[in-house]
């Protein structure tokens, strides 16, 4: 016997007396979500190392070197530093054309939409010209970054394989957020930085339940990468430090100007792509033209070009003269307002790297001029000005301190670094601007709810709760069958329609109080004269969010659902019972006698919710191998356990699509069957237990 097997069997006893009982507790589900965590995180590093090889294979056929952009750059002919460029606006428009996708931006705002309002859904189809767009736009001179289409391309791998796997909206928007931390953290060699930004900005949680998954990813698509492409920091930092206390002052100075820069950043880079719209001119050409006038500025200014590494790394170490410094600070905003405008793809995370490198560089050179003895070199302030322009970018201060710290692991130059970001952050707060990614949003006219608990309201529709069963009364009814109908129905409103079904209004309980001491003349009265046509309603389009706001306005214990306002069709009704209950299983995770199901109606799929009976709960259960072959009669669930099998959710042997089947007594099952069934807890249970295999089957 081999001298290493005993250990090797004695590791695996451990496994199964102290890990094996600890995973039996969770469900299959949480089981999955875990096991994807690494395996996402492999994906997301591979793929990350892949598409930076990419960039630099396609750099170095348009540039004549895949490295260094800005010396290859300024080795080539001023006719192609406009002509690359130029070639790839319209490589970007045709990608655009053929595959009919928006091309413009990098990805982070889809991300966001994703996470708060479609349950983490984000289309690879969809996902993979954007992000060739992108690839092509920075191997051509786009004054863009990488980042964005990287993050944008994971978080849609992290989306496919966790919808494939069957996870809970809340594990795929987890896992979503997940993959774009890991693609960040590899991009930027900084893991706790690429954590932070899911954390920060994509989920707006710090929760360790979304904390632990975003950290695993992370550091393992990181550790992918260095595997790959090294493990030196994306920039050569010297070593800073705070020479005194009083230089706090310049840094208060330098945090204020950081946060006016990034105001006059947005309204640049909104203001190009405002003007590109108006342009009555192909929309094909418009990249084009972007990318050209990129190449112009490249022909005086080559350092506009890319994601300015090259740049940025000189500006640290303190070898741009000055005079450069204050031309790169307005023809890089310029450049990436006119590559962003014009309908490239690409991140807004590296330009506002450097463009905050060169405002603190050229800031940290006049103060260091003055007081040389008081101050630190203009490399310090070029440093701490990248991480103060990214969180007024971003309104994302941590993630902006943790990226830049991470880069130098420089303890010293974090309280400068701290306070700059702060400033900063609070500087674009006082003028009530919001955060790039916002803006960007709010001009689709999409707004994000605040938290992870209103996302999850907001992705949820009243049509998801909403009864069918709705009893109303015709406008015409008398006095007496009003007073019956009250009578009949345990509400304090009653639903007023006309011939048509078209939704009147409601009448109050309250106010048929009030008409009780009239006596006689109640003969004459009708429904329509007690209807109150203000009453509340909602449509079946719209979130559960909003029907909350609805429902504090009303003050009544359910709402009429109406078709749309205009035709105002009488459909349904929903109940504050029904709300809180969801609210309670998917915020709170309290376990209600809610049925949460998924359906699909034409491509679209959305979530339905039933009450169940007291005492009654729905489970999904694994058949195992040894009972392949048999029928659900054989089983006898109904008449052994009491229990009701529902569905049959299997794969298709040949498309591999996961399928449900509506099941008949002689419905034969096979391997890899999950079973939907209903019944009370103790019959789920001791279904379970019947179906385990006992070693008579195992040994068979």
């Amino acid at each position: 016997m081999q001298p290493w097997l005993p250990r090797v069997r004695a590791i695996g006893n451990k496994f199964r007396t102290l890990i094996w009982p600890q995973l039996a507790k969770r469900s299959p589900g949480d089981n999955t979500f875990l096991l994807l965590l690494p395996l996402v995180g492999l994906a997301v590093g591979f793929t990350s190392v892949v598409t930076a090889h990419i960039i630099s294979f396609l750099q170095n056929q348009f540039w004549g070197n895949g490295q260094n952009l800005l010396s290859v750059a300024d080795d080539n002919r001023w006719p192609l530093r406009i002509l690359i460029p130029l070639v790839g606006g319209l490589l970007v428009a045709l990608i655009g054309m053929i595959f009919r996708v928006q091309t413009r931006g990098g990805g982070i705002t889809t991300i966001m939409q994703a996470v708060s309002l479609k349950g983490g859904v984000i289309s690879v189809r969809q996902t993979v010209p954007r992000d060739w767009a992108a690839i092509v736009t920075i191997s051509t001179g786009g004054s863009l970054g990488r980042e964005g289409a990287m993050a944008l391309l994971a978080s849609a791998i992290g989306s496919y394989t966790g919808r494939r796997c069957k996870l809970s909206k809340q594990q795929l928007r987890v896992l979503v957020c997940a993959s774009a931390a890991a693609a960040l953290a590899a991009v930027y060699n900084a893991p706790i930085g690429g954590s932070l930004f899911a954390l920060e900005i994509l989920m707006g949680n710090f929760a360790l339940e979304v904390l632990g998954p975003v950290v695993v990813v992370s550091v393992i698509s990181t550790l992918v990468f260095r595997s790959c492409m090294g493990n030196l920091p994306r920039f050569e930092v010297p070593h800073y430090e705070l020479v005194s206390a009083w230089e706090l002052l310049p840094y208060l100075a330098l945090g204020m100007l950081s946060g006016l820069m990034s105001l006059l950043f947005q309204r640049s880079l909104f203001g190009l792509q405002n003007g590109f719209e108006k342009l009555p001119l192909p929309k094909w050409l418009k990249p084009a033209i972007g990318m050209a006038l990129v190449g112009v500025i490249g022909v005086w200014y080559p350092h506009v070009y890319g994601n300015g590494f090259e740049a940025v790394n000189l500006n640290l170490r303190g070898l741009l003269p000055i005079h450069l410094i204050l031309a790169l600070i307005l023809f890089k905003m310029l450049a990436s307002s006119l590559t962003f405008g014009s309908g490239c793809a690409g991140g807004l995370f590296t330009p506002s790297l450097m463009l905050g490198s060169l405002i603190g560089g050229a800031f940290g050179y006049e103060v260091h001029h003055l007081f040389p003895h008081a101050t630190a070199e203009q490399g310090a302030y070029a440093l701490v000005g990248m991480g103060g322009l990214l969180a007024g970018m971003t309104h994302a201060p941590l993630t902006a301190i943790m990226m830049i710290f991470e880069q130098t692991n420089n303890y010293q130059i974090v309280l400068p670094l701290m306070f700059v970001c702060i400033v900063s952050h609070f500087t674009t707060r006082l003028f009530g601007a919001r955060s790039m990614e916002e803006e960007s949003l709010r001009r689709r006219g999409v707004v994000l709810p605040t938290g992870l608990e209103a996302g999850v309201m907001q992705s949820l529709r009243v049509e998801d709760i909403m009864h069918d069963d709705v009893p109303a009364i015709s406008h015409s009814v008398p006095f007496s069958m009003v007073v019956e109908q009250f009578l009949k129905e345990p509400y304090s409103n009653l639903y007023v329609v006309n011939s048509a079904g078209k939704f009147l209004g409601a009448i109050r309980l309250h106010s048929m109080k009030e008409m009780l001491h009239q006596g006689e003349s109640l003969s004459s009265v009708i429904a329509d004269d007690l209807v109150d046509d203000s009453f509340q309603f909602v449509t079946p389009r719209q979130n559960l969010a909003d029907a909350m706001d609805i429902f504090w306005r009303e003050n009544a214990e359910r709402l009429p659902v109406i078709n749309n306002p205009t035709d105002r069709k009488l459909i349904g009704w929903i109940s504050k019972r029904d709300l809180l209950g969801v609210y309670s299983q998917e915020i709170m995770r309290k376990r209600q006698l809610l049925g949460h199901f998924v359906v699909r109606e034409g491509d679209e799929k959305r979530d339905v919710f039933l009450e169940l009976p007291e005492g009654f709960e729905l489970h999904t259960v694994e058949l195992p191998a040894h009972l392949a072959g048999r029928s659900l009669a054989d089983l006898a669930p109904r008449a052994n356990y009491g229990i009701h099998i529902l569905a049959i959710k299997r794969r298709d042997p040949v498309t591999g699509r996961s399928l449900t089947e509506i099941p008949e007594s002689n419905t034969r099952l096979v391997i890899g069957d999950d079973l939907v069934v209903i019944g009370k807890t103790e019959s789920i249970a001791q279904f379970r237990a019947a179906l385990a295999p006992t070693v008579e089957n195992t040994v068979g």
